[in-house]
């Protein structure tokens, strides 16, 4: 323990040398070096005996001193809610243990979001409440799945992921703390976890054995380059600059184009740390997700789909293809699972409140839940009168469809996810009435347009004999 403190001092050190060079706070620093130090963690775990015992051990070894090294004392916030969620799952009754076990997470969770809104009002310091925040996806999932797979119901959402066997304390904690996705994620679920541990997540590959990761581990590691460059950007083209009252002094093309531009390089933080998170996942061989024409797939890991996200045509497309294992919890847990009221609103709430309590996140979700309704009426009734009977023949115009849907998706995501960043209320306001509300006033009057309008009657295809 003591050459563990002095470790972590002598890092200390020389990153404040570094940080104060560079200009790049401590803290993200020291975030950023542990998502690097994966890598060779990675390639060693790969190396360990096929001992399920030495590979929970020396995983949550690694995890524990990531958490340390980046928190502080703060890393007893995981323990604390991660045992008391295990031991409600162990001895409260079954029909109730996993909704106790959500309130529980999403409970502790609140109050860290309230406790960091008291410390750092506003900040952006890197601190225990993103861990948490995974933790709680990692806390919930493992207390439906266990659910799941006991009660053995005849339609239960993401089935694949139940669980028939309630894990032991050590198979619990190398699951919540395993140093591959500790820090950014993504959240496995515990099954993922075990059978990763155990190698029978490689059942379908030749001999039992891990395919090599190093190409694909490779691409990662070159995207996330390409993306360090939307990083740099970000920190130039900020949106935070909303927030300054010279802003509100340019024209209204330059505020609203800056708008746009802001959002969308405040992605490239995300971006960065979950691309960079998966490679090192799959360099340990938990990022591996099976085959598929006979080629291994290692996209198990992955929480984005950068191109993807960016040329989406609808906003599905968008929510499928942004903190991929996020949207995955509230599809499965939430979604599906919601008896009462408005599914969607559900579930853009809860999101929300999972982020936290700014009144940005809510304008944000809100707004989406809002547009993601509407959008299905619109994308129906629009994008038939260029697709033929079949729903997938392109008629003439339709590229021209397509071009237009992904300028107007990027435009409306942007839009939308301007308070998700900017956090408080007279920002966000402020910002949307410097464009004049163009975003719901649009999606409103197309929407209402739309309806009127109704989908055209198409005549069915006739193929030829």
């Amino acid at each position: 323990m003591v050459g563990l403190l002095e470790l972590n001092s002598v890092l200390d050190n020389h990153l404040s040398i570094a940080s104060q060079a560079l200009g790049f706070p401590l803290d993200q620093l020291k975030y950023v070096l542990c998502l690097i130090l994966a890598y060779p963690f990675a390639f060693g775990f790969t190396l360990l005996p096929k001992s399920p015992t030495i590979k929970h051990l020396v995983g949550l070894a690694m995890g524990l001193w990531f958490g340390w090294f980046t928190m502080g004392p703060q890393l007893i916030h995981s323990f604390i809610s991660s045992t008391v969620a295990y031991f409600i799952m162990a001895f409260f009754p079954l029909g109730h243990s996993h909704k106790l076990v959500f309130i529980w997470a999403m409970g502790y969770l609140s109050l860290s979001h309230i406790y960091r809104m008291y410390t750092d009002y506003m900040g952006w310091t890197m601190d225990f409440t993103g861990p948490q925040m995974l933790l709680t996806l990692k806390l919930t999932t493992f207390a439906f799945d266990y659910h799941d797979g006991q009660i053995q119901r005849i339609k239960i959402p993401h089935q694949d992921m139940a669980l028939t066997k309630f894990p032991s304390l050590l198979e619990f904690y190398g699951f919540v703390y395993f140093f591959c996705g500790f820090l950014a994620g993504p959240a496995f679920n515990m099954k993922e976890y075990l059978e990763f541990i155990d190698g029978s997540i490689f059942k379908e590959a030749p001999k039992g054995k891990m395919p090599s990761p190093f190409l694909p581990m490779a691409k990662k590691l070159g995207a996330t380059l390409l993306i360090t460059v939307g990083v740099i950007l970000n920190g130039k083209y900020s949106l935070y600059y909303a927030r300054d009252e010279d802003f509100y002094t340019h024209t209204f093309l330059y505020k609203a184009a800056y708008l746009w531009l802001g959002a969308f390089l405040a992605r490239f933080p995300y971006y960065f740390a979950w691309t960079l998170s998966e490679g090192s996942c799959i360099l340990a061989g938990i990022g591996f997700n099976g085959y598929k024409n006979g080629l291994p797939q290692w996209d198990r890991a992955t929480n984005c789909k950068v191109i993807q996200l960016e040329t989406a045509q609808n906003f599905r497309a968008i929510t499928e293809s942004w903190n991929i294992r996020t949207d995955r919890w509230l599809k499965h847990y939430i979604y599906e699972r919601v008896q009462w009221g408005n599914p969607v609103a559900v579930t853009f709430a809860i999101s929300a409140f999972w982020h936290g309590f700014y009144p940005g996140y809510y304008l944000s979700f809100m707004t989406a839940a809002l547009i993601t309704q509407h959008a299905r009426l619109i994308r129906r009734n629009l994008r038939s009168r260029f697709v033929e009977a079949d729903g997938v023949t392109p008629k003439a115009g339709k590229s021209i469809y397509d071009l237009v849907s992904i300028l107007v998706s990027s435009f409306t995501l942007n839009y939308t996810m301007t308070p998700f960043m900017l956090l408080g209320w007279d920002y966000s306001i402020k910002a949307w009435a410097t464009v004049f509300f163009v975003g719901h006033v649009a999606n409103i009057i197309v929407y209402t347009l739309v309806t009127i309008l109704g989908a055209p009657r198409q005549k069915p295809v006739v193929k030829s004999q």
